[in-house]
């Protein structure tokens, strides 16, 4: 009984010996365990807080975008190719943005290319390109069809009129048409300038003929000479073919005709010469007057004429005139 009770006594003290280092090797532990956790928590204090706040907004991002894809979701409506498209966009302000760009898209639709009053250089440069509009004004592709018959002064409105399109910016279409335009017009306005020219010249003719009758001749002779003599013969052309407003050439102009006729008469002293010569001019002058003075001795009643009478004294003032000229 005492070896029982001496066995068990040793057995229960091994035991508690046993548990005694067992439990002070696990205390051990559990206080290396606990200092190395707590020395790397010291240690990686901010890393840890770090990965928490992480945590934290990917918990709520995740929360954001599982509203924004319900919410593309309900624009969407069922349609799966907007949804796809709803999906391209990452905030709800993305979405909002394209929405309005494509209301301002379809409200301009259809509607021409415009330039505001302050538009930019880049916006000018932009529009011009894409309207066809050259950098310089003379290079304006807008041209005189071809068989219209341009005079200078169309060609100074043509000059004109591309550099103010240029600096307006105006679409090359409607310049066109509105050259289209003046070139009808200008066509139009010239034939009939010249029917009323032709109109003109033989209403002015018929009306010299009849006041001038015989003289009609000299009187346009010595208007000729008298012009040619002074102008020469291509200022005198130059001068003949000047268009009045009406389409008339100054040629045509009864007054002045009946003018220049008279300064000829009172130069050369006679209209029914053609060559202008002074001494030729002379001579005729002389023959009119010799001619006259013989009806004293075969019709003296004729002579003193107030007809006859007159011509002698005109004839007298235009011999005493070419007398002058010839000192």
């Amino acid at each position: 009984m005492a070896d029982e009770n001496t066995t068990a006594g040793q057995e229960s003290q091994q035991t508690s010996e046993t548990q005694t280092a067992q439990n002070s090797d696990t205390s051990t532990a559990t206080q290396s365990t606990g200092a190395d956790t707590t020395s790397t928590t010291t240690e990686s204090t901010g890393t840890v807080e770090s990965r928490g706040e992480d945590t934290t907004a990917d918990a709520d991002s995740g929360a954001d975008k599982g509203e924004l894809q319900r919410f593309r979701e309900q624009l969407a409506g069922g349609d799966a190719g907007l949804l796809k498209q709803l999906e391209r966009h990452k905030s709800v302000e993305s979405i909002s943005k394209s929405f309005k760009e494509a209301r301002n898209a379809a409200k301009s639709a259809g509607k021409p290319l415009t330039l505001g009053e302050k538009a930019t250089p880049e916006e000018v440069k932009a529009y011009r390109e894409a309207m066809g509009i050259p950098d310089d004004a003379k290079d304006y592709p807008v041209a005189f069809r071809e068989g219209f018959k341009a005079t200078d002064r169309d060609g100074a409105i043509l000059d004109s009129f591309k550099a103010y399109l240029h600096d307006k910016n105006a679409d090359p279409r409607a310049a066109g048409a509105a050259l289209e335009w003046y070139q009808d017009f200008a066509t139009e306005q010239r034939q009939a300038l010249d029917g009323n020219l032709a109109k003109v010249a033989k209403d002015t003719q018929s009306t010299l003929r009849n006041e001038w009758g015989g003289e009609y001749d000299g009187n346009i002779n010595a208007a000729a000479e008298l012009m040619t003599s002074q102008l020469g013969e291509e200022g005198f052309e130059k001068m003949m073919g000047l268009r009045l407003m009406d389409g008339s050439r100054l040629q045509d102009n009864v007054a002045f005709v009946k003018m220049m006729a008279q300064l000829g008469s009172d130069y050369y002293g006679g209209t029914s010469i053609v060559s202008g010569d002074v001494e030729t001019t002379a001579k005729t002058v002389q023959d009119q007057i010799d001619e006259l003075l013989k009806l004293r001795e075969t019709d003296e009643k004729k002579y003193f004429s107030d007809d006859v009478q007159g011509k002698i004294t005109k004839l007298y003032e235009q011999r005493a005139k070419i007398n002058a000229r010839k000192k």
